[in-house]
C-alpha cells in the first residue's frame, strides 16, 4: 500500500483494503505456464530452438506481466475517500470523497462469484467511471464503502444545515 499510505491527510485512516485475486489471474498464468513447459518440450526434442526460446520467452514475460499487475494494483477505503491505484507503466489512480461516489458496481462471472472475486466499478460525480479489475471479495468491499458513505452522510448534513 505504498500509493495509499503517501497520500493520506491529515486526521485520515484506512478503514478497508482490497486485495487483487490470484484466481483472477489464473486463465493469464495458466497460459503463461503451458507456454513455457511447451518451450522446453520443443527445446529438448531438438527440433527448432528457436521456436523453444520464442515459445518459453512468450510464457515468462506473460508470467511476469501477471505478477506485475497484481504487485501494482491498490485499494483502499479511508475515513474520507476512496483510493485506488493500480498499472506500473500506464499508472491510473482514483481519489474519490466518499461523498461523490454515485455507484459503485460489481462485475464477476460464474467462477469470480464462486471464488470470490470480480472487478469494481466506480462512478464518481463529474468523474467518469473506473473499472478496478480482479478485486478478492467485492461485494465485502462494497459493503464497507456503502456503510463509510452512510457513516459520512449526517456529517455532511450537519455542515450544510
Amino acid at each position: 500500500m505504498k500509493y495509499v499510505e503517501s497520500t493520506l491527510l491529515p486526521g485520515e485512516r484506512i478503514v478497508c483494503e482490497g486485495h487483487p485475486s490470484f484466481w483472477a489471474m489464473g486463465p493469464r498464468i495458466t497460459l503463461s505456464l503451458l507456454l513455457m513447459i511447451w518451450g522446453v518440450i520443443i527445446g529438448t526434442m531438438g527440433t527448432s530452438p528457436i521456436s523453444a526460446v520464442v515459445f518459453f520467452v512468450a510464457g515468462l514475460l506473460l508470467f511476469g506481466a501477471s505478477l506485475l499487475a497484481w504487485w501494482t494494483t491498490e485499494l483502499a477505503l479511508t475515513n474520507k475517500r476512496l483510493v485506488a491505484n493500480f498499472g506500473l507503466i500506464r499508472r491510473r489512480a482514483v481519489e474519490l470523497p466518499l461523498g461523490r461516489i454515485t455507484s459503485l458496481k460489481i462485475e464477476h462471472s460464474v467462477v469470480g462469484r464462486i471464488l470470490d472475486y470480480g472487478s469494481i466499478v466506480v462512478a464518481g460525480a463529474e468523474a467518469p467511471a473506473v473499472t478496478i479489475p480482479g478485486i478478492s471479495g467485492p461485494v465485502e468491499f462494497r459493503r464497507l464503502v456503502l456503510l463509510a458513505q452512510a457513516a459520512e452522510e449526517p456529517v455532511a448534513l450537519r455542515l450544510v444545515a
